[in-house]
C-alpha cells in the first residue's frame, strides 16, 4: 500500500471517528439550545450522557470480542448507519423519553464494535513502525472533521429564526446526513481486512490477570479518568459563557467547537513538548496539569472581568485539556508495559478512564440545577482538583518507573586486589 493511500484511508477513518462521536456529545455545543427546544432541566440533559456512558462501559469488552470476529469495514459501516438513523429519530422527535432510548442505543451503534474495529483498522493500515505518525494523522482528521460538522450544524441552526425547536431538528438532521455520507464513503473506499497488508493481534482474557496486579496500570487508569473528566468537563465553559458572561448562545457554541474539537489539532504540539522539552510525557503531565488547574481556578473567578478577557481566558483550559488528552496513551509505552500486554492494558485503562461519562454529567447537572449560575464556580474548582490528582498520579508513575529501572540495572562488583 502506498503512503498516499495510507494517509487517505487514515483521513477517512478520522472523519468516521470524528463524526460518529459528535452526536452522542451534541450537548457540548448545543447545551442551552437542547434545554430550550426539549424543555428539560440540566439534570435531565446530563442524564442522557450518563446513560450513554453506562452503556459504553458495559459494551466495551463484549464489543471488542465481537469486533475481532467481524470484518472491520462491516462493523464501521453498520455503526455509522445506525448512529445516523438514531440522530434522525432524535431530531424528528425532540422528546426526552425518546432521547433516553436513543442515547441508550447510541452506546450500541458507536461504542459496541465501532471503537475496537476502528483501532484494528488503523493498526492494519498503519502497521507498528509508524503507529505514532498514523495516530497523529487520525486524530488530526478526527478533530477537524468533528469541528466542521459542528460548524455546519450551527450554521443550519442559526439560519432558522424564531423557532428553536425546528432549528434543533434541522441541526440534528444535518449531523445525521453527514454521518450517513461518511458510511457511504467507507463502502466505496475502505478495503476489507484481507486486502490490507498488516494484521492485528487480538488480546486474550488471560492478559488481564497480569495487568490487574500491576500498580502502575491502576495509577495510569486513575490519570486517564482525570484526563477524560477534564476533556469532557471543559465543555461546561460553553453554557458558562452564555449564562454567566452574557454572550449569545450562537457565539458561545462556536467557541465551544474551537475549544472541544479544533484544539485537538494541538495534540502533536503537546507531543513535541513532551518529547523535546521534557523528554517524558509523564514529566510534561506533572507540569501541564498544574497549569491547567490554575487556569480553571482563574476562569472560576473571572466572570467580573471584561467579556473579551473572559473569552480569552476560557480558551486556555481547552488548549491544555485537549493537548494532554491527545497524547495520554503514550504514558503506557513510557511505563514499559510489554508489547504483548499493550492491547489488554489499553482496554483496561479505557474501561476505567471513560467512567466520567457515567457520573459527571448527572452530578454537574444537579449542581447547576441547585446552585444555578454559581454552580459553574463549583464545577471548575472540582475540575481543578481533577487536574491536581492527574499531576500527582503522573509524578508517582514517573517515580515508579525510575525505581524499576534502577532495580533492573546490573550491579557492578569490584574484584578484590591480589
Amino acid at each position: 500500500m502506498t503512503k498516499i493511500k495510507q494517509y487517505m484511508l487514515l483521513l477517512l477513518l478520522g472523519m468516521a471517528g470524528g463524526t460518529i462521536y459528535d452526536f452522542p456529545y451534541i450537548k457540548y455545543i448545543f447545551y442551552n439550545q437542547m434545554l430550550s427546544s426539549m424543555h428539560i432541566t440540566n439534570t435531565q440533559l446530563g442524564l442522557l450522557t450518563s446513560i450513554y456512558g453506562i452503556g459504553c462501559m458495559i459494551l466495551y469488552i463484549p464489543g471488542g470480542i465481537l469486533a475481532d470476529k467481524m470484518k472491520s469495514k462491516n462493523a464501521l459501516i453498520i455503526s455509522l448507519l445506525g448512529t445516523a438513523l438514531l440522530a434522525a429519530i432524535f431530531g424528528l422527535t425532540l422528546n426526552f423519553t425518546v432521547a433516553i432510548i436513543v442515547w441508550a442505543l447510541l452506546s450500541f451503534s458507536s461504542a459496541f464494535v465501532f471503537w475496537s474495529a476502528l483501532i484494528k483498522a488503523i493498526r492494519m493500515i498503519g502497521g507498528e513502525q509508524d503507529s505514532g505518525k498514523m495516530y497523529g494523522i487520525y486524530y488530526a482528521s478526527n478533530g477537524l472533521s468533528a469541528a466542521v460538522l459542528n460548524f455546519l450544524a450551527l450554521w443550519v441552526y442559526g439560519n432558522i429564526h424564531n423557532n428553536p425547536k425546528l432549528a434543533m431538528t434541522a441541526a440534528a438532521i444535518s449531523m445525521a446526513s453527514v454521518i450517513g455520507i461518511i458510511a457511504v464513503l467507507l463502502i466505496f473506499f475502505l478495503p476489507q481486512d484481507n486486502e490490507l497488508v498488516h494484521e492485528s493481534q487480538a488480546p486474550h482474557f488471560s492478559d488481564f490477570k497480569k495487568i490487574i496486579f500491576n500498580p502502575s496500570v491502576w495509577i495510569i487508569a486513575i490519570v486517564f479518568f482525570m484526563t477524560y473528566g477534564l476533556f469532557s468537563g471543559v465543555s461546561y465553559l460553553t453554557p458558562y459563557l452564555a449564562d454567566v458572561v452574557g454572550i449569545s448562545n450562537q457565539t458561545s457554541s462556536i467557541l465551544g467547537v474551537v475549544r472541544n474539537y479544533v484544539f485537538l489539532l494541538l495534540a502533536p504540539i503537546s507531543g513535541m513538548i513532551a518529547d523535546r522539552i521534557f523528554h517524558s510525557t509523564l514529566r510534561w503531565f506533572s507540569i501541564g496539569y498544574v497549569i491547567l488547574a490554575l487556569s480553571l481556578i482563574g476562569i472560576s473567578v473571572a466572570s467580573s472581568m471584561p467579556t473579551s478577557v473572559v473569552i480569552i481566558i476560557s480558551l486556555i483550559p481547552g488548549i491544555l485539556a485537549l493537548g494532554l488528552y491527545g497524547i495520554q496513551f503514550s504514558i503506557i509505552a513510557e511505563t514499559k508495559i510489554p508489547l504483548a500486554l499493550m492491547g489488554a492494558t489499553t482496554g483496561f485503562v479505557s474501561l476505567i478512564g471513560y467512567l466520567p461519562d457515567m457520573v459527571l454529567p448527572t452530578i454537574f447537572g444537579r449542581i447547576l440545577d441547585s446552585q444555578k449560575n454559581n454552580g459553574y464556580h463549583t464545577i471548575f474548582l472540582l475540575l481543578a482538583v481533577f487536574a491536581i490528582i492527574a499531576s500527582l498520579g503522573s509524578v508517582l508513575i514517573f517515580k515508579l518507573n525510575k525505581s524499576r529501572e534502577k532495580r533492573q540495572q546490573p550491579s557492578t562488583v569490584k574484584e578484590p586486589a591480589d
